[in-house]
């Protein structure tokens, strides 16, 4: 590096001494800039605008399109004002695989309106890490040590001399608040983004009451290259428009009383960590979700209610749904009055100018899509104590016109508006009384209990598989399809989340008393994770069952179907139907049994428990015995009878292929012979389904598991045995329409097993019975000679297939096309929260 020149130093001394001086010489401000600038008074800002007065003050700007919010300065002590926000959508997208649907809400949330550095802050506060104490600084460090969220920022334009500010609200109202993007994304819909240019706020929907503001606006969400789903329900896909809504809501006040969870009394619960909690006592906190309601005189056991608990059904339900939704609603009436709660439960029709979303009603709403989809039952709960504020539930139309094809698939369409029990259209009615009833349970605090099927229909929160009964002369009879009224078990669960206790009883002795006198009562309660996983294990937690045994209950169904199959024809749609459209009426009466063959899977490497709490006496686990899992398996083996695969051939007859301006669509069998139906096709969706539940990786680890502490209980080489000699034991079935339905089960049973072997998840003693198995088919197979020239190939290409996979073990997967999905089950006829 040179050393600096004499020329450059000079310079440098002079460029300094100037400095200095510049420094040294005084610098005076100007009398407008000894002081900050003052904002504008409010008045002068808002004069020319539309004021709208009650919880917070709005300013409507009607020619530029703008919202303005004012907030009175917080009070002393505090940083901001608090609220409970809830966003959610007026108008949706209309598509179940998407779920944008039309009255969806977000989770209620509690915000602070604060104002830092000349912004407002709408801030989320974290509820999730609290600390109940009354020190503030055990509070300031948890507040301190967990994040917030800000949600938005607005600058503040103007302020009086209170302390009360001014903000423009619109680009708070204007935003993709629901993550409707991200939803589309998430579904493979479109790289979607918020065009400021066609969204707006819409004035006349901002509504202002002394409890809550309602505001909403039209979002256009832009894209290029639109999702299938968006095509098929958005008149110009690249360009989706939404109404979205917000909610601001006055914090309810402090006379709601928490109420403690226990994992077996059924509700919902709030959770979060209690950071002040006593060493010896958890950190965890839960308490359960349930309306406010409070008796006038809480010393009696039975009295009126300070406020009852009113839900209101939306008008867009037509006649007579509209009825029946009020109908189903009401049995929850049932429930209150036996937990001592007179006329504290009631439906009415919403009335016409009131909101669907508006906070201060609690609605049950008519939901359409383009097709059928689950129904919602949730609301606005307040997050610090678990209060539902408002119940909303959300009803999709085209479900109860499923329910109707069903009933028109087994009974036919003759009796059709006589009104009569086996009436399709009544059956459908009696459904959906039971889904507004289980959606509103979901929205007074209630899980799912998928166990109360079991002993006598004993829940709507359940979901209900019609009751068909075989009379004596072989005809079906459908009087008793659905139950009627609250059951056993929601009186017992409204009780433990509402009962209010009368002095001298303590509530935790109280509800414990509650609980084990259902416990006594055999109220069995399992829920989600017990019924709806496909490896779940308990026999008796299952969805669309019937009855305390599962296995004689798919007996049953069976039986339902096969007599419904045989008098299926041309009277399962109505005159000047296309016969063609008889294949959507055949999907679920071939399938009848799916749901019962779910349940009784359960028994086989079953386990028996429950929701047991040390001290409350309840039995510990325990295996299914061996000859109910025999029962079981045998059953359910029962299936890959060619005879049961089979559909008569007068019926293949009338299946016509889709008839001119009738294309295919999910509610169909898939099949390789379009555009004529597929019978082999629709034999392989029930083969694949019973293969698959027996060689379930989690049920075959179970058997390996059980077998080994307990010699009595079936191993999984016993079911892997049983399987192959179903599939592969004895003659081919003489008929010789039924041959290759035999080989449709024998195809079936080897893609099944090569599946099990080749799958990652599965325990490795699963894998190894699973492969040894079948090397010794192959085996088997290679040595076997004769018989016809499709016998042969088939035999052939099996051992090949085996041959294949067991020369690359791992992840390999058979080389022929999978087996067609059958079309979708769930939902038929009741919803997830």
């Amino acid at each position: 590096m040179p050393l600096p020149t004499r020329d450059s130093c000079l310079a440098l001394l002079i460029l300094v001494t100037g400095l200095l001086a510049v420094a040294a010489t005084p610098f005076r401000l100007s009398a407008a800039a000894d002081a900050p600038a003052r904002l504008p008074a409010i008045a002068g800002k808002t004069a020319d605008l539309e004021r709208l007065s009650g919880l917070l003050d709005l300013y409507l700007d009607r020619q530029r399109g703008r919202v303005w919010l004012q907030v009175p300065p917080p009070t002393a002590g505090q940083d901001g004002h608090l609220f409970l926000y809830v966003e959610g959508l007026t108008a949706g997208l209309g598509s179940n695989p998407i779920g944008l649907d039309r009255g969806q809400l977000g989770p209620a949330r509690l915000v602070a309106l604060r104002p830092v550095g000349g912004r407002l802050l709408v801030e989320e506060v974290n509820l999730r890490f609290r600390a109940r104490t009354g020190d503030a600084h055990e509070r300031l460090a948890v507040r301190q040590s967990f994040a917030r969220s800000v949600l938005w920022g607005g600058e503040i334009s103007a302020e009086d001399t209170d302390g009360t500010i001014l903000v423009d609200f619109t680009s708070f109202i204007v935003r993709d608040a629901h993550g409707s993007i991200d939803t589309l994304r998430r579904t493979e819909q479109g790289d979607f983004n918020l065009d400021p240019d066609r969204s707006a706020v819409d004035l006349d929907a901002c509504l202002v009451f002394p409890d809550n503001l309602e505001m909403e606006a039209v979002l256009t969400l832009a894209t290029a290259r639109p999702g299938v789903h968006v095509q098929s329900t958005v008149p110009a896909p690249r360009s989706v428009t939404l109404v979205q809504h917000h909610s601001l809501l006055r914090l309810p006040d402090d006379g709601y009383h928490p109420r403690t969870f226990d994992p077996r009394a059924g509700s919902f619960a709030i959770d979060f960590h209690d950071y002040a909690a006593p060493l010896d006592a958890p950190i965890e906190v839960r308490w359960i979700v349930r309306h406010r309601l409070e008796k006038i005189d809480p010393t009696a056991a039975r009295s009126r209610v300070k406020e009852p608990i009113v839900y209101h059904v939306d008008r867009g339900a037509p006649e007579p749904i509209r009825q029946a939704l009020i109908d189903g609603a009401g049995w929850w009436a049932q429930a209150f009055e036996a937990a001592g709660f007179i006329d504290a439960f009631r439906v009415e029709l919403l009335l016409p100018d009131v909101h669907p979303l508006d906070a201060r009603y609690n609605v049950i709403q008519w939901v359409h899509r383009s097709t059928r989809g689950w129904s919602y039952g949730g609301g606005v709960i307040d997050p610090r104590t678990g209060e539902m504020i408002k119940g909303h539930v959300s009803l999709g139309s085209l479900r109860v016109r499923q329910d109707r094809l069903l009933f028109e698939g087994l009974a036919g369409t003759r009796r059709s508006g006589t009104g009569d029990p086996d009436d399709p259209v009544e059956l459908a009615l009696a459904r959906i009384r039971q889904l507004a009833a289980h959606e509103v349970g979901h929205t007074l605090g209630l899980a799912h209990n998928f166990a109360a099927s079991t002993y006598g229909r004993a829940s709507v929160m359940d979901y209900p598989a019609p009751l068909v009964r075989i009379t004596p002369d072989g005809e079906l009879d459908f009087t008793d399809a659905y139950a009627v009224g609250a059951g056993s078990w929601d009186r017992h669960a409204i009780r433990y989340a509402y009962t209010e206790f009368p002095p001298g009883i303590g509530e935790k002795e109280g509800l414990e008393q509650i609980v084990m006198g259902g416990l006594a009562a055999g109220l069995l309660f399992l829920t989600d994770p017990d019924a709806r996983p496909a490896g779940a294990a308990h026999p008796l937690a299952n969805l669309w069952d019937n009855g305390p045994d599962p296995v004689e209950a798919l007996a049953h169904a069976l039986d339902v179907r096969g007599i419904a199959l045989e008098r299926f024809g041309e009277n399962a749609v109505r005159p000047g139907t296309p016969l063609s459209l008889l294949q959507e009426v055949l999907v679920p009466v071939y399938l009848h049994h799916r749901y019962q063959l779910d349940a009784a899977a359960k028994t086989i490497g079953g386990l028996e428990y429950s929701y047991a709490v040390r001290g409350d006496g309840q039995p510990p686990g325990r295996f299914i015995p061996a000859a109910r899992q025999r029962r079981a398996l045998q059953v359910i083996l029962g299936i890959l009878e060619p005879a049961v695969l089979d559909i008569p051939e007068a019926l293949l007859d009338v299946l016509l292929p889709r008839p001119f301006g009738h294309g295919t669509n999910r509610e169909l069998f898939r099949g390789r012979t379009a555009p004529v139906f597929d019978p082999l096709a629709a034999a392989e969706v029930v083969a694949a389904q019973a293969v698959g539940v027996l060689l379930q990786p989690e049920r075959a680890a179970r058997l390996v598991d059980f077998h080994r502490r307990d010699p009595d209980q079936p191993g999984l080489q016993a079911v892997l045995d049983a399987l192959v000699r179903k599939a592969f034991g004895g003659s081919l079935p003489a008929a010789a329409r039924r041959v290759a339905l035999q080989h449709v089960v024998r195809r079936t049973a080897v893609d099944g097993l090569i599946a099990l072997a080749a799958d990652e998840t599965a325990a490795p003693a699963v894998r190894a019975r699973a492969d040894w198995t079948l090397a010794r088919l192959r085996d088997r197979l290679a040595a076997e000679k004769g018989g016809v020239v499709a016998s042969r190939a088939h035999r052939a290409a099996l051992v090949r297939e085996i041959e294949r996979h067991l020369a690359r073990p791992g992840t390999e997967r058979p080389a022929h096309p999978a087996a067609p999905e059958p079309p979708p089950g769930s939902p038929i006829g009741a919803g997830r929260p």
